[in-house]
């Protein structure tokens, strides 16, 4: 029986496809050099260079087999003689490499030149450019047995295209940039920029397009994974399942959990039971809705699901189950996915003028430039300046404003003209300050789209309010709202605005009103 084909792209910043630093064994160490402790040598994943023959002695795989040996076949040596190939994939062998030093023999690697910079901080990486070689190293029982005891978990169960979509590590030699090209944490962090966003989702777009996979695995960093994956769950147009992964801890570290994690997206996409669910992230043996799949710490099981009324889906089993499906808007059915978006946008300005904004390119692609730019402002007790309420008194709310007034008038097509802010503001209310709202009503009617969310760990949705010119976020976190606000204003464009933000009209307030409407809509429903 032929296997289904999984897609599996690597993401940003993600521990789920790092590894250990590489450091030279004590087998390639010199006399007098400094020596590893322990009384084990230190092993490295590696292939052979050459076909060569060892001698296995008997009985030495575990501690009990000697006392059974009666069981076994006795082939009248004490060892079992193997050939062994580089085309058997990798072996731990002790890791003999060392840097050069323009000695005539060089000198050991160790992990401190990774925080050196006078070694450029090491000058190699050790995250994957994708997942191809963690996948082969997993299979071949480096990582872990399945529970029969048996390696190839992966290639006995599905076929693997592996995309770099947003890899973690790059091929500099062939002119990649770090922070461009590829996106790594260690030694120094590199984020992703907003037009990303836009080659994720026209990779993803295209492959799951393709009819040439049975569901797709993301592989990001952990803090960031639940935003990408509820992107994703928005603009996606498919019913494939799609499975969100990452790790605490980098592949082949102790008690790494990445790599367990991968087995069980494979075996949920295998299932069947996530056609038509969205976007999930597959963590820790739960199935968790993206919209309220959020981690909490670095330690493995330390993901929850925030919002107060559910969010973990089911558990990978075995057997897989699925107790439970999100009643929201989402892949196909969702108003914002990438099929649903208009390749030209046209929206009133508020001042008697129709704007046009490209969203895709001829091919239909997500145009990176026409991601729009949201911002989070975030409300604490005793910040008041005065007992005013005095908008001024809001500098960062109010450059945010004229930027985006700037940038919408610049006549550069490259500049964003999608422009927004998100309020993390008291809990459940989603209230700022009387200086913030003040602001952020200048924001609404200088065409700035605001949606208010409850701060931390929201178990609730905002309370509805007619009368503020608001968009209210239900129980969405606060990245989750600054996502859906994206894709929204790609849908629906910007408020119109009033020729005098501080004195606006009552027709001008009903236009506002009415397009808040409509924005209010898709966050009820998503």
């Amino acid at each position: 029986m032929a296997k289904s084909t999984i897609a599996v792209f690597s993401g940003p910043n993600s521990t789920i496809a790092n590894s250990p630093t590489l450091v030279t064994s004590n087998k390639g160490r010199l006399p007098g050099e400094k020596m590893l402790e322990g009384r084990y040598d230190h092993l490295a994943p590696q292939l052979i260079h050459e076909p060569v023959t060892v001698r296995i002695r008997k009985f030495s795989a575990h501690p009990l087999e000697e006392d059974a040996r009666g069981v076994y076949h006795d082939n009248g040596q004490d060892y079992y003689e193997v050939e062994l190939r580089p085309e058997d994939g990798p072996y731990l062998l002790p890791y003999m490499a060392r840097r050069r030093n323009g000695g005539e023999v060089g000198t050991p690697f160790e992990d401190t030149d990774l925080y050196s910079e006078a070694l450029q901080q090491g000058g190699r990486q050790f995250f994957f450019p994708d997942a191809s070689r963690m996948f082969a190293e997993i299979d071949r029982s480096l990582s872990g047995r399945d529970e029969h005891g048996v390696g190839s978990v992966l290639d006995r169960r599905a076929e693997f295209d592996f995309i770099r979509a947003l890899p973690p590590g790059g091929y500099t030699q062939k002119g990649e940039r770090v922070g461009v090209d590829y996106f790594p944490y260690k030694p120094s962090r590199y984020g992703t920029r907003t037009q990303d966003l836009a080659k994720a989702t026209n990779v993803v777009a295209a492959n799951m397009a393709s009819g040439k996979y049975a569901g797709c695995i993301w592989l990001e960093g952990s803090p960031a994974v639940e935003e990408t994956i509820y992107w994703l769950s928005l603009l996606i147009d498919t019913n494939l399942p799609m499975a969100g992964n990452a790790a605490q801890r980098p592949h082949g570290q102790l008690a790494n959990d990445g790599d367990r994690n991968i087995v069980d997206a494979v075996d949920y996409i295998l299932s069947g039971q996530g056609i038509g669910v969205g976007a999930v992230g597959v963590q820790d043996e739960r199935i968790y809705a993206s919209r309220e799949f959020k981690k909490a710490d670095d330690r493995p099981g330390n993901y929850k699901a925030t919002g107060g009324h559910g969010g973990v889906l089911g558990t990978v089993g075995p057997p897989v189950t699925l107790w439970y499906v999100p009643n929201y808007k989402h892949t196909t059915k969702s108003e914002v996915n990438l099929t649903r978006l208009p390749q030209i946008l046209e929206f009133p300005n508020g001042q008697g003028a129709t704007v046009r904004l490209r969203i895709k390119d001829d091919s239909g692609d997500l145009r990176g430039e026409i991601i729009p730019r949201v911002h989070i402002v975030k409300y604490g007790n005793y910040m008041e300046e005065d007992e005013t309420g005095n908008p001024d008194y809001e500098v960062d709310i109010l450059a945010r404003i004229n930027r985006a007034k700037q940038e919408q008038a610049d006549g550069n097509d490259s500049t964003p003209k999608l422009h927004g802010l998100v309020l993390e503001g008291s809990s459940p209310y989603g209230h700022g300050s009387r200086s913030q709202m003040a602001a952020l009503e200048l924001a609404t009617f200088s065409g700035l789209p605001v949606a208010r969310v409850g701060r931390a760990d929201t178990g609730g949705r905002v309370p509805s309010d007619d009368t503020d010119v608001f968009i209210e976020g239900s129980n969405l976190d606060t990245n989750k709202a600054r996502l859906l606000l994206m894709a929204a204003m790609m849908k629906l464009g910007r408020m119109p605005a009033a020729r005098d933000p501080r004195n606006p009209t009552a027709d001008e307030r009903k236009a506002t009103m009415a397009k808040i409407d409509q924005y209010q809509e898709i966050f009820e429903t998503h």
